[in-house]
């Protein structure tokens, strides 16, 4: 396996990959503007080089863009930059990826500003310094872009590839928060916790951490955040409810607060789908005025108990798919923490002609990757680098009590067909130095 730094263009000395002593290959700056050292170094050899690239610049542009359509890989677009600065200035817009790009972990380092993003293609690491990232809690992934939330309440959007960033509104802004108050260190928000127990519900103080941590699990994307009506939707507070937020607006309304509550949401052919815990899946309105509608689409499946839930949209379908844990408790530093393993998978497709649920013991040809990331699936057939009839999983980040223990994270890859499950491909052999869990992001310079 090799490291690649993709915001360094200098040469670098061997590195330490997974045990295993490998060369840093140069790879250009993303920004393709930027201009190669080589070009400017007052040498015989870099002289011997600037021949060369001069003869590489009378490259016909037809023959250019020829070699530019035929390149699928973001990095390989990159590395077409470096051949020389005229193709930079000539191909200086990233051109369209196709809709389906391989996914890749995106995996936060514990210490200091940089992450890595795992390429299952090239068996390759490539480092990525990502001071925008701030504390690296990832809460989604969609369209190349993942999901940042912070200590401070701030919720952004970020492209790991351009470093571009765009702000949503702040976990302040949430229809559970009665009062944020920064001054307030260790009891910063009053939270509103619905309860079917305890009707309508409680006020309850808590800390910008578990705030943080805990009370927000999960945010979509409609569309690219480039587009003008592209649509933010959270699944936020104790028990799952539902809030959502356009383009310019500097807050987030809810959509529903009803129990069951829900376990996932997706947006699958233009319209947005929940799934309740009891496996009832709903369809939300949110245009729809004076507030959103959400009505049933499926009922509840009669057998479903316990597990994280994930709804997966597919060209086959709607699929439902039940993630079997075993929870564990342990003692970290006298502080009582329980721990996740996950066993096995149950996977459900959509009948929409019925609209009920009915269980499949085989994915076919399909691929999943589950986890925070917006729930994906692939064919083999596109991406034989993945294994079929698999779901690749990530760890959902509820155990950050964990944190510096070196305990191993709950992810891997579970083969339907021979019902076990196995380690994903290696990306460091120190557990300590990526936290927190890493999340599949598809890479997208748009």
């Amino acid at each position: 396996m090799e490291q690649e730094d993709l915001n360094n263009e200098q040469s670098k000395p061997s590195v330490q990959v997974s045990g295993t002593s490998t060369s840093t290959q140069v790879v250009s700056n993303i920004n393709p503007t930027t201009k190669s050292p080589l070009l400017n170094t007052p040498t015989s050899v870099a002289d011997s080089h600037a021949v060369k690239m001069n003869q590489w610049s009378f490259l016909p542009m037809e023959l250019l863009n020829l070699i530019e359509e035929s390149l699928d890989l973001y990095h390989d677009k990159v590395r077409l930059r470096c051949i020389c600065s005229s193709w930079r200035s000539c191909l200086l817009k990233m051109p369209n990826h196709k809709q389906h790009q391989l996914p890749w972990l995106l995996l936060p380092h514990s210490v200091g500003t940089s992450c890595a993003f795992f390429d299952s293609l090239e068996k390759k690491v490539h480092k990525v310094e990502l001071p925008e990232a701030g504390e690296k809690v990832f809460k989604g992934s969609a369209y190349g872009w993942v999901v940042v939330a912070e200590k401070s309440g701030a919720i952004f959007l970020l492209n790991p590839l351009t470093r571009n960033k765009i702000k949503l509104p702040p976990r302040s802004k949430f229809p559970d928060v009665r009062k944020y108050r920064a001054d307030k260190v260790g009891n910063e928000y009053l939270i509103w916790i619905y309860s079917a127990v305890m009707a309508p519900g409680r006020y309850q103080s808590h800390d910008a951490t578990h705030v943080l941590n805990y009370l927000l699990r999960k945010v979509i994307l409609s569309s690219s955040p480039t587009s003008m009506d592209f649509v933010a939707v959270a699944l936020y507070g104790e028990y799952g409810h539902l809030a959502y937020c356009k383009r310019g607006d500097k807050k987030w309304s809810l959509i529903d607060n009803k129990f069951p509550t829900c376990d996932d949401i997706i947006f699958h052919e233009g319209q947005l789908y929940a799934l309740k815990c009891n496996g009832q899946l709903m369809v939300c309105d949110i245009d729809s005025c004076p507030k959103p509608i959400v009505t049933e689409f499926a009922p509840a499946y009669p057998r479903i108990q316990g597990g994280d839930m994930y709804l997966v949209g597919s060209s086959s379908g709607i699929m439902m798919v039940r993630r079997c844990i075993h929870v564990d408790r342990c003692s970290i530093s006298n502080e009582e923490i329980y721990t996740s393993k996950t066993l096995s998978f149950m996977i459900f497709k959509l009948d929409t002609s019925g609209r009920n649920w009915y269980q499949v013991h085989s994915l076919g040809d399909d691929v999943l990757f589950l986890g925070l990331n917006s729930s994906l699936a692939i064919s083999f057939h596109d991406y034989p680098v993945y294994k079929r009839n698999c779901i690749y999983f990530t760890d959902v980040n509820y155990n950050f009590g964990l944190k510096g223990t070196g305990r191993p994270f709950d992810e891997g890859v579970f083969c339907l067909e021979e019902k076990k499950i196995e380690p994903l491909p290696t990306y460091s052999s120190d557990l300590n130095e990526v936290w927190p869990a890493p999340i599949w992001v598809t890479p997208n310079p748009y």
